[in-house]
């Protein structure tokens, strides 16, 4: 085990042989049904969360909501893109939550009052900002960094919210929007944006094909006169794609747009030779201000570090990039191990850190028992 050494450790393999199924770095935690008060019937939505979730782990994640979940397919889609880009560092750890919308009552959901007298648009961002939000957040670990994502109706649903909750979301991703509904007018509303006071960078994101082209020209050229420094937007015009096709040509390239930033932030930490690991600090700060939330760096980034140092007989070093890990990751046991493994080198005492990784073995849900025992072991010898 000693042997592994790599540069960049995505996740260890003792990780992932027991967290995953369909995905590398997610698990699904729940199926359930929410009766919303707000709108008057019930919602289906299913919760995946990262592999090191756990009921007792002092840990927030970002929130993503994906609308439309009964489309299994471009649902599909979206959760492994979701999967791929955060097992490559592209993007954080998150929670997403999928909430399911039935042809019953999807029209009514996505439909403003003063469009048809059986719009409930209103009650449905209710519901989303009153219910299931704030059930995220006491239940799922949801922290208070938000992305929306939506598709057709939904589209015009989350492009709507971009306007009337911009201060409570972070991003939006719509997926073959439109935006007009009878005496509603979403791209009027967009360029109101311009005078809104925001404090931290708000991104919208959409994607349309053959449906709505003339759609995507009106709203394209509205974004290009909006001229707010906390506002990136942008949309990709897919011509010849058809109407459930661009979900997929669309989310991608989006989630990138948004942890762009992120990923370059801690790119800086990862490069820098920081001796004094300032550029740790410089770096978190920086996410903090540009998306007004903290945001983790993704343990491959953390871990790899901590074996770049190791790697280069920088054992003080690398002792120090791993404790930083353990902060953010504390139920990645194994980082106590590679710590004493440095420990080791320097001809330390490893006693402390033996017994910081037994309580957080103990405690960790990230690992099988055939696990524990084999990290065990490598102690005992």
């Amino acid at each position: 085990m000693k042997s592994i050494l790599v540069l960049l450790l995505s996740l260890s393999a003792l990780s992932l042989k027991a967290q995953t199924t369909a995905f590398e770095s997610y698990k699904t935690l729940t199926d359930t049904v929410i009766n919303s008060e707000r709108l008057g019937f019930e919602k289906h939505v299913r919760v995946t969360v990262p592999f090191n979730w756990q009921p007792d782990l002092q840990a927030e994640f970002p929130l993503i909501v994906v609308f439309d979940s009964q489309n299994e397919k471009s649902h599909g889609y979206i959760l492994n893109t979701i999967d791929y880009l955060t097992s490559n560092q592209q993007m954080p750890l998150s929670v997403v939550i999928s909430v399911n919308s039935v042809e019953q009552h999807r029209v009514s959901e996505t439909l403003h009052r003063v469009s048809g007298e059986k719009g409930k648009l209103s009650e449905n961002e209710e519901f989303l900002f009153e219910e299931l939000i704030p059930l995220a957040e006491e239940k799922w670990k949801a922290s208070d960094f938000r992305i929306l994502v939506g598709h057709s109706r939904y589209g015009y649903f989350t492009t709507s919210l971009f306007h009337s909750r911009i201060e409570d979301l972070n991003a939006v991703v719509s997926l073959s929007p439109f935006f007009y509904q009878e005496n509603v007018n979403l791209v009027d509303s967009v360029m109101s944006l311009n005078n809104r006071e925001l404090n931290s960078s708000k991104y919208y994101r959409f994607g349309i094909g053959n449906d709505f082209p003339d759609q995507f020209y009106a709203m394209d050229s509205v974004l290009k006169t909006v001229d707010h420094p906390m506002i990136n937007a942008s949309g990709k015009l897919f011509r010849e794609a058809d109407h459930n096709v661009t979900p997929g040509l669309t989310i991608a390239p989006a989630l990138y747009d948004i942890f762009e930033y992120w990923s370059a932030a801690q790119a800086v930490y990862f490069d820098n030779d920081n001796k004094d690991f300032g550029q740790l600090a410089i770096q978190s700060q920086n996410i903090r201000e540009h998306y007004g939330s903290n945001l983790n760096f993704a343990l491959g980034i953390l871990n790899g570090k901590g074996w770049y140092f190791y790697n280069e007989g920088k054992f003080e070093m690398a002792i120090a990039a791993w404790r930083e890990m353990m902060m953010s990751y504390p139920n990645f046991s194994e980082g106590f191990l590679y710590i004493v493994y440095a420990e080791q080198e320097l001809g330390r005492n490893t006693e402390q850190s033996e017994k910081f990784l037994r309580n957080s073995l103990e405690k960790s849900q990230i690992y099988s028992d055939d696990e524990k025992a084999e990290i065990l072991n490598e102690i005992e010898k």
